[in-house]
C-alpha cells in the first residue's frame, strides 16, 4: 500500500442518504490577537479618513498641537511642572504683586523699629514698646475767671435761686442789702430809679430755668434766664464775691448812665456809659462816607433805635467787628451781641440818633 492510498482506518465512513458532511477548521494560535489588531488598525485609519478628510490648515495644526501640550502637562503633578517656563510667564501684575508682597513686611519692621526708638527717649521702660490704650478718663480741671462755677455749678445755682427768692419776698418791702453786687451803688440806683421790675421771678419749676456760665475781663458769672409771673422773659447776673455768691443788679437790669427817655436829648461831647444790645451788618455802612463804620445799637426795655460809628480801619472798629466774628471762616457770624460801650453825640451831628462809639467798655453787661 503506497502512501497516496489512503487505508481504510483512515478513511471515514460511509453517511446515511441524505447527509453532507462539514470539516471543522482548527483554530489558529495567535488569531485573537490579529484580530484585535486588525480592529484597532481599522478603527484608527477610520478616525483618520474621517477627520482628515480634507486639507488641514497650519493654523488648526498648532492649534491641535497646543491643546495637546497643555492636556500633558495638566496631567503632570505640580511637583513636575513648578519652576517652567509657562508658569513664570505672569506679566507685570504678578510681578508688582510679588514686590508688594517683600515690601510690605520690610515697612512693618521698618516702622515697629522706629516706634520703638522714638519712644525710647521718654519712656520709663525703654526696652518695651508702651502703648497707651487705657480707657481711663482723664481729669478736666477748669481754669480761668469762671472755675469756680465750674467746680462748684449746684452751689453757684443754688444760691442764685435762694436771691430770686428773697427778692420776691421783699416786693413792696425793704431791699435786703446782702444780694447785691457793689451794695451802695446798687441800693443808690434803686432809691432814684426803682427796683427794675414790676413781677416777681418764677422759681418753682426748674425746666422754665436756662443758666450759663460766662466770663468778661477777668471776672466769672452765672446768667440765669427764666420768666417772671405776668409771663416776660428775664435775665439775670450772679458774681462770685468775697462774701459769696451776689446779683449784679447792674447787668441784671440793664442800667445805663442816662435813661433811655433821655439819651436822644443828651447834648455836647459828654461821654454816657450804655448797656445796649449792638448789631452790625454790611449794607449798614455806606459809599458817601467811608471813613466811618456803622452800628445798631438798642438800650434794654426799649424799641427804639440808635445808630453809632466808630471810625473805619481803627482798632476800636476791629474789637466792635471781633464780637460779632466778622471774617471768621469756622465760626458763624453773630447778629448782634450785648456790649458795654461808652458813646458821646458828635459835634457835626445833626440827628438826635446819631452817636460815635468812644470805647468798647466790656462785651456783655457785667463790668470788671
Amino acid at each position: 500500500m503506497t502512501e497516496e492510498d489512503p487505508s481504510p482506518e483512515d478513511s471515514p465512513a460511509p453517511l446515511p442518504e441524505g447527509k453532507k458532511r462539514v470539516r471543522k477548521r482548527r483554530k489558529k494560535r495567535g488569531s485573537s490577537r490579529e484580530t484585535l489588531f486588525l480592529k484597532k488598525r481599522e478603527i484608527l485609519r477610520e478616525m483618520h479618513s474621517g477627520h482628515e478628510s480634507g486639507a488641514v490648515s497650519l493654523k488648526e495644526q498648532v492649534a491641535r498641537l497646543k491643546s495637546a501640550k497643555d492636556a500633558e502637562k495638566e496631567a503632570k503633578p505640580v511637583e513636575e511642572r513648578w519652576g517652567s517656563s509657562s508658569s513664570n510667564q505672569r506679566g507685570w501684575g504678578w510681578f508688582l504683586v510679588r514686590v508688594f508682597a517683600l515690601l510690605v513686611p520690610v515697612l512693618a519692621i521698618i516702622t515697629a523699629i522706629f516706634l520703638m526708638k522714638r519712644h525710647k527717649a521718654d519712656s520709663r521702660y525703654p526696652d518695651q514698646l508702651y502703648l497707651n490704650i487705657s480707657e481711663e478718663e482723664r481729669k478736666f480741671e477748669p481754669v480761668g475767671a469762671k472755675a469756680w462755677f465750674d467746680k462748684n455749678p449746684s452751689l453757684s445755682y443754688d444760691s442764685s435761686i435762694a436771691i430770686l427768692r428773697r427778692l420776691n419776698e421783699a416786693v413792696g418791702k425793704e431791699v435786703p442789702e446782702d444780694v447785691f453786687r457793689r451794695k451802695d451803688f446798687t441800693l443808690g440806683q434803686i432809691e432814684d430809679r426803682g427796683i427794675g421790675w414790676n413781677s416777681g421771678f418764677v422759681t418753682t419749676d426748674p425746666r422754665k430755668f436756662k443758666w450759663t456760665i460766662a466770663e468778661t475781663e477777668g471776672v466769672g458769672y452765672l446768667i440765669l434766664e427764666g420768666v417772671r409771673e405776668d409771663r416776660t422773659t428775664y435775665r439775670t447776673y450772679f458774681v462770685k464775691s468775697d462774701e459769696g455768691i451776689r446779683m449784679d443788679w447792674a447787668a441784671s437790669t440793664g442800667w445805663s448812665q442816662v435813661p433811655v427817655e433821655e439819651l436822644s436829648g443828651a447834648t455836647g461831647e459828654q461821654q454816657v456809659l450804655v448797656r445796649c444790645v449792638l448789631s452790625k451788618e454790611p449794607y449798614f455802612d455806606t459809599n458817601s462816607d467811608p471813613s466811618r463804620s456803622w452800628y445798631l445799637f438798642m438800650l434794654p426795655g426799649s424799641e427804639e433805635q440808635f445808630w453809632g460809628y466808630a471810625p473805619a480801619g481803627t482798632q476800636l472798629d476791629q474789637d466792635l467787628l471781633d464780637l460779632f466774628q466778622f471774617g471768621r471762616i469756622v465760626l458763624e457770624r453773630k447778629k448782634d451781641v450785648r456790649a458795654t460801650l461808652r458813646i458821646s453825640r458828635s459835634p457835626q451831628s445833626t440827628k438826635e440818633d446819631r452817636f460815635e462809639i468812644v470805647e468798647l467798655i466790656t462785651e456783655e453787661w457785667v463790668l470788671p
